[in-house]
C-alpha cells in the first residue's frame, strides 16, 4: 500500500490546507478565550491545555471511531460526529515528583465516515504537549487512509509516530487520495492551539 509523509514545514501545506488550519487555530483561540476559567486553572497548576479544531474539507460527514489518551484527559471530549468542524479541549496531566515523564497533554483521536458507502476512510490526529520537558518541542501527528488499516494500529505504533514528529505534520495516502494535516502553535506558556484537516484529495 503506497502512502505518502509530506516533508515538514507549513509551506508544504497546500493553499486549500493553509486557510483551513488557518481558520480552525482562529477558533480554537477563540474557544479558549470563552473558556478562560479553564485555561487560568491550568495557568496556576502548571500544566498543558490544548485547544483543537479539526476541519472536515471532503464532504462526507464523519464519526469518532475510536480515542486514547496516554497522559491527560478531555474538558471537552471530541464530538461523536463532525460535519463541517469540531473542537476538543484537552487538560495535561499534572507533574508529579520523581516522575516527569508523567506529565503533560498527549492523545489521540480516529475519525471515520459515517455512512456505509465505500470506500471506509479514517484520519488520526494525534498531539503531545509538555511542559517540563523544556527540550521537548510540542508535537502532532497525522495519517490517513484505509479505516480498518488505521483502527487496528496499535496505541504503541502510533505513540512512536507521533514522538517522532514535529509541531507540523501532513500525510497523504496515495491509495485512497485521503490526506491530513495539523499544526500546533503556542498560545501561552503552557496552552497550545491545534488546527488540523480530513480531506480527500484525488
Amino acid at each position: 500500500m503506497a502512502s505518502s509523509q509530506q516533508p515538514l514545514g507549513s509551506n508544504q501545506f497546500s493553499e486549500k490546507e493553509k486557510v483551513a488550519i488557518d481558520e480552525a487555530v482562529k477558533e480554537a483561540q477563540s474557544m479558549l478565550a470563552n473558556n478562560i476559567k479553564n485555561a487560568k486553572a491550568s495557568q496556576d497548576q502548571q500544566v498543558a491545555l490544548v485547544t483543537g479544531v479539526m476541519k472536515n474539507l471532503q464532504g462526507r460527514g464523519l464519526l469518532l471511531n475510536k480515542s486514547h489518551v496516554w497522559k491527560g484527559k478531555f474538558l471537552t471530549g471530541p464530538p461523536e460526529k463532525i460535519g463541517e468542524s469540531g473542537a476538543f479541549v484537552h487538560e495535561g496531566a499534572a507533574p508529579q515528583v520523581g516522575i516527569p515523564m508523567a506529565e503533560g497533554s498527549k492523545a489521540v483521536v480516529i475519525y471515520a465516515h459515517y455512512d456505509k458507502a465505500l470506500p471506509q476512510l479514517g484520519w488520526l490526529l494525534a498531539w503531545d504537549k509538555s511542559v517540563l520537558l523544556t527540550n521537548k518541542f510540542d508535537k502532532v501527528y497525522v495519517e490517513a487512509g484505509d479505516l480498518s488499516r488505521l483502527s487496528n494500529m496499535e496505541m504503541d505504533e502510533i505513540e512512536k509516530k507521533l514522538d517522532a514528529s514535529h509541531s507540523v505534520s501532513r500525510y497523504w495516502d496515495s491509495d485512497t487520495g485521503a490526506a491530513a494535516a495539523a499544526q500546533m502553535s503556542s498560545y501561552a506558556n503552557n496552552m497550545v492551539l491545534v488546527g488540523a484537516t480530513f480531506d480527500r484529495i484525488m
